[in-house]
């Protein structure tokens, strides 16, 4: 627990305040807002540093979305639209953001370990933290897919996707996948197959205005033609969130 404001005016710097009198019982206690809120920002900490200091937004789409399954794309204001959630949260609530670069090397540790050959340049990377895609992905209330990270092909990639997604999804644990207009998760894509699409179809989608030929969550799986001058985002809600 992170150490209360010694000049709080509400605890007096104990960080406990008395909760409401409910006779026959004894008397309890709860933590105070000026502790609490430290624990909050340093769970927020732990799922992805540096996140806490993120720009503030007055709202987001992603709010009370953490129990839902989610392909989101959209840039570098994901991370003010994750903090928007991540700090309404319990300071027990736990979740990950995992780059699609880290699951395939938590695959390689696997692989690594048979006698078939490794092309993957990235193989020199491989650690012994996760032994398996399951020990990185099955832990967190939420897991936070980023792709766009991992550039060197591995023929096994979307597989190794699948596998992380399936296994959330076995386990009963809502996902994120989250790519963006410059790495888009498609046709032309390092961990793209028609399971992936499968998979993801099921997702609920969110993008940014903008971002032409997003599909929505149950379209037909996306190819490399050109946008229509809509940019195929007719009806899709953004991540424009007020105060952005």
């Amino acid at each position: 627990m992170s150490a209360p404001n010694p000049e709080c005016k509400v605890c007096g710097g104990s960080g406990m305040v008395q909760a409401p009198p409910d006779p026959p019982h004894p008397p309890s206690f709860d933590r105070c807002e000026c502790a609490l809120r430290k624990d909050i920002l340093a769970n927020v900490e732990r799922g992805y540093p540096g996140l806490s200091v993120a720009p503030i937004i007055e709202k987001s789409p992603l709010l009370d979305q953490h129990t839902a399954n989610v392909w989101v794309t959209t840039g570098q204001t994901f991370f003010s639209h994750r903090r928007h959630v991540a700090v309404r949260q319990p300071a027990t609530w736990s979740f990950k953001v995992i780059s699609d670069a880290e699951l395939v090397t938590a695959w390689l540790a696997t692989a690594g370990l048979g006698s078939g050959e490794i092309i993957d340049p990235d193989a020199y990377r491989v650690s012994t933290k996760y032994m398996t895609i399951p020990d990185l992905v099955s832990p967190p209330d939420l897991v936070v897919i980023r792709m766009g990270i991992k550039v060197a092909r591995n023929v096994a990639a979307p597989e190794v996707l699948a596998e992380a997604i399936n296994t959330r999804l076995h386990d009963r644990k809502p996902t994120w996948v989250w790519d963006s207009k410059a790495s888009p998760l498609d046709a032309g894509s390092l961990f793209w197959s028609t399971e992936v699409a499968s998979i993801l179809s099921s997702f609920h989608r969110l993008g940014v205005t903008g971002n032409g030929g997003m599909p929505p969550g149950n379209s037909k799986t996306p190819t490399k033609k050109a946008p229509s001058k809509s940019g195929g985002m007719k009806g899709k809600k953004t991540l424009r969130g007020g105060g952005e």
